[in-house]
């Protein structure tokens, strides 16, 4: 049985998208998961179809592909996001990336099955679904723009002053991969940082 403190998070993750009659939360969430991933254990493999919605309830994942043989980080999420390979759940089709644990991960997950045939059921799932799909686009857009307009040094820099815990949780090697630079590159602007805030 899922904690009630898990079930009164989600619960106002979803008030916040939606007005939810009782009796369709009631329905939804029976048929929610509670799942926990150990460090390195992915939730989405590349290549294969997903169907699995994930909450992030702790923990930090990486979004990556492979590209001629070299794992390319897109991206990362944590605390408070959701993450699945949208378009795969969307179409059936393989999803383009995988997304892996990068430290101990739990989450409050459903089928995105399920989300079709509630849309069905009531129309406030039909807000909710389009609500977190209007997330993930603005997220993406915003990434997006950081990379078209910054350098890697000044996206770096951006990143500091969100105060983003991907500056203290994301392994060298791996930011440097999402900011298209190699780590060396990396050390050497976080380095500069520190001097220039000392001077």
């Amino acid at each position: 049985m899922i904690a009630a403190a898990l079930h009164d998070l989600l619960r106002a993750v979803f008030a916040e998208q939606a007005d939810i009659p009782q009796t369709e939360w009631i329905h939804f969430w029976s048929h929610v998961r509670e799942k926990r991933f150990a460090d390195r254990e992915h939730l989405i493999h590349e290549g294969r179809k997903a169907s699995t919605i994930h909450y992030v309830v702790s923990g930090l994942v990486r979004i990556y592909y492979n590209h001629e043989g070299r794992e390319q980080v897109q991206g990362f999420d944590f605390e408070g996001r959701w993450v699945t390979a949208y378009e795969s759940v969307l179409t059936g089709e393989p999803a383009l990336y995988s997304v892996q644990a990068l430290e101990p991960t739990q989450t409050l997950s459903f089928s995105g099955e399920l989300l079709f045939a509630l849309y069905a059921r009531h129309p406030c799932w039909d807000r909710v679904g389009r609500r977190i799909l209007e997330s993930q686009w603005v997220r993406q857009s915003d990434k997006e723009r950081r990379f078209r307009v910054h350098s890697p040094e000044e996206h770096y820099r951006v990143l500091i002053a969100r105060r983003s815990p991907l500056i203290d949780r994301v392994p060298l090697n791996q930011l440097a991969s999402f900011l298209q630079i190699t780590p060396e590159t990396l050390s050497r602007i976080r380095a500069r940082i520190r001097s220039d805030s000392t001077t």
